[in-house]
């Protein structure tokens, strides 16, 4: 299901250019000269991308992930890891690849001690090299929620979000810093009812910008009406094209546990929930897979095919995350 792919020698070409200096930095750094085909995804934001370094293997890092997707037109991305924040390799990005801008966050996984208002902090206040303001989400914990270590059967301690019924202290202040700070904050993996809970949580602490992160599959597996209640509270709904390579049937053998979700599925609940509470976004970068710029147009092309108007695509794509980040 992939679309015209960069090939691997043109983003190492960029890459090296990047790192040699002199006059290749120059025609590294000229913005790509706009084809027929990027009309389609020209102003175009991919909120979830994953590059390395990281805790798994990747297929690009952060520079390649700009290069690729200012060659589709897109407007910007929104880089995620599995550990540790990523504004430090959003500001490298964005300073080597000028005519896109590359936004990071933070995780709430174990390798950043769990539920860490002082790294929320330190994350939104990063400063210098062209990193201030780049620090725009916090996702809860993904890989260590309870949620995850639960599906995927996990024995050591997960990262908990809630106390019983309650949201831990460390949460309340990282509610108070998204709010004081404007951030957007992510359910990521915790369960769908843990996520609704999560969000009237938020909402009556002040935080406007609230993500769903793809709702559509393992672990998450947020029904319609879950979803329809996620929205109906004031959250987004992101739905990513990784659920198409998820299952039995997938070439990697970590994913073959994992439940996926068609294009088909997620065409059903954006027509059932609201392109309006919706985002899209390619949760692509995990190797040996495509590219995530390949993942994001195809996935953006075949919601087209399955009847998503252009004015749907357009909501979700640019008008709803834009208004995300602020640009």
């Amino acid at each position: 299901m992939c679309l015209d792919p960069i090939s691997r020698r043109r983003f190492l070409q960029f890459t090296a250019a990047g790192v040699a200096g002199s006059a290749s930095v120059a025609e590294a750094q000229t913005p790509a000269p706009a084809r027929p085909q990027d009309q389609m995804t020209a102003g175009m934001i991919d909120f979830h991308v994953h590059t390395y370094p990281d805790n798994f293997d990747r297929t690009v890092g952060a520079v390649e992930a700009a290069q690729g997707a200012r060659e589709r037109g897109l407007k910007a991305i929104v880089l995620k890891g599995g550990a540790f924040e990523t504004v430090t390799r959003a500001a490298q990005a964005s300073a080597a690849v000028p005519g896109i801008k590359v936004y990071g966050g933070v995780v709430m996984n174990w390798p950043t001690g769990g539920i860490n208002p002082a790294a929320v902090e330190a994350m939104a206040v990063f400063r210098g090299g062209g990193a201030d303001k780049l620090g725009k989400v916090v996702w809860l914990p993904s890989l260590n929620s309870r949620n995850h270590h639960q599906r995927f059967k996990n024995p050591t301690p997960p990262v908990e979000a809630f106390d019983g019924t309650k949201l831990v202290p460390a949460m309340q202040e990282v509610l108070k810093l998204c709010a004081k700070h404007d951030l957007v904050l992510e359910t990521c993996h915790l369960a769908p009812q843990e996520a609704i809970a999560l969000i009237k949580e938020a909402r009556a602490a002040g935080v406007q910008k609230i993500v769903c992160t793809h709702a559509d599959y393992d672990p998450i597996n947020m029904s319609i009406d879950e979803q329809r209640e996620a929205a109906r509270l004031g959250a987004f709904i992101e739905h990513a094209y990784i659920g198409v390579y998820l299952g039995p049937q997938s070439s990697v053998p970590r994913f073959q546990s994992w439940r996926g979700a068609s294009v088909e599925q997620m065409a059903a609940a954006i027509k059932a929930v609201g392109a309006d509470h919706s985002i899209l976004a390619s949760d692509m970068g995990a190797a040996p897979l495509d590219l995530p710029i390949n993942g994001f147009v195809a996935f953006v092309k075949r919601l087209g095919e399955l009847g998503v108007s252009d004015a749907q695509l357009d909501e979700m794509t640019r008008k709803n995350p834009s208004a995300l980040l602020g640009i």
